[in-house]
Parts: C-alpha cells; sequence; structure tokens
C-alpha cells in the first residue's frame, strides 16, 4: 500500500511539473521564445560597398529589433550608408528599390514584390525624392 502511495505521489508531482513547464511556455516562455511565427517582424535594407547597392534581410520579434538587426548585418559586412529600408510583420512583401542615376533608395510593402515596387515609388514620389519608373529592386522578401 505505502508502495501506491509513493507511485501515486511522484505521477503527480510529474503532472504538476509539466503543467507547470508548459504553461510558461503557453503564457510567453523565456525570451528570445516566438510562439507564432507568422508575428515575426522582417525588415529590408541597402548598404554601399565600392560604389555599389548590396541588399540585406533581418528578423526580429518587433519592428524595431528587425530594423536594427538589417542595419547591424549591413556595417559587419562593411557596408556604408546602411539604412533599413521597410520592415513589417503583417505578411507582405517587402522591397528596397534604387536607382543608380538619382541615388535614392526607398522601401515599400505590398501582397506581392511588384505591388511593394509601386508602393516604394509612390513613397519615395510623396517624399519629394521620385525614383524613375525603371528604379529596380535590389532586395525582396515575401512569406
Amino acid at each position: 500500500m505505502a508502495n501506491t502511495r509513493l507511485v501515486s505521489a511522484i505521477v503527480a508531482a510529474g503532472v504538476i511539473a509539466a503543467g507547470i513547464s508548459t504553461s510558461t511556455a503557453w503564457a510567453g516562455g523565456p525570451g528570445g521564445v516566438i510562439e507564432d511565427p507568422s508575428d515575426m517582424s522582417e525588415a529590408v535594407g541597402t548598404g554601399v560597398f565600392d560604389g555599389g547597392l548590396v541588399g540585406f534581410h533581418a528578423t526580429g520579434d518587433t519592428n524595431d529589433e528587425a530594423s536594427a538587426r538589417v542595419i547591424a548585418a549591413c556595417e559587419r559586412a562593411g557596408g556604408q550608408m546602411c539604412t533599413s529600408d521597410e520592415v513589417t510583420n503583417d505578411n507582405l512583401c517587402i522591397v528596397s528599390v534604387a536607382d543608380d542615376g538619382s541615388d535614392v533608395v526607398a522601401g515599400g510593402a505590398g501582397v506581392t514584390v511588384e505591388a511593394a515596387r509601386q508602393d516604394a515609388l509612390r513613397r519615395a514620389a510623396a517624399n519629394n525624392m521620385p525614383l524613375p519608373a525603371p528604379a529596380t529592386v535590389v532586395i525582396s522578401d515575401c512569406p
């Protein structure tokens, strides 16, 4: 009889411990754990390398973190004038669009890469830095 109570107590303790560990994960878990990857923020950016423009991509738990990471990746690689051109956590395509002639870079978001490119062109024009229609996508990322 004593063995039965001991086994029951051990099983109960195991169930309680398992419940505590899984409820911690469900309730937010430890820092750095992403419970829903669709809520992850993604950023694209650019930097200048030997006169040419190079694109970078980064992710983070927040838009600010993803933006900071894309700039840090560019700087670690030795880039100059590193920027975060577009960031989202809305499951949209994001792009960095550039024109060599005007040295203008703009970011945009949309349901497709082309929609994001058009958004970047509109944003550049709204900021009095219009990009010509043949401006190219330096980097893109789609969910």
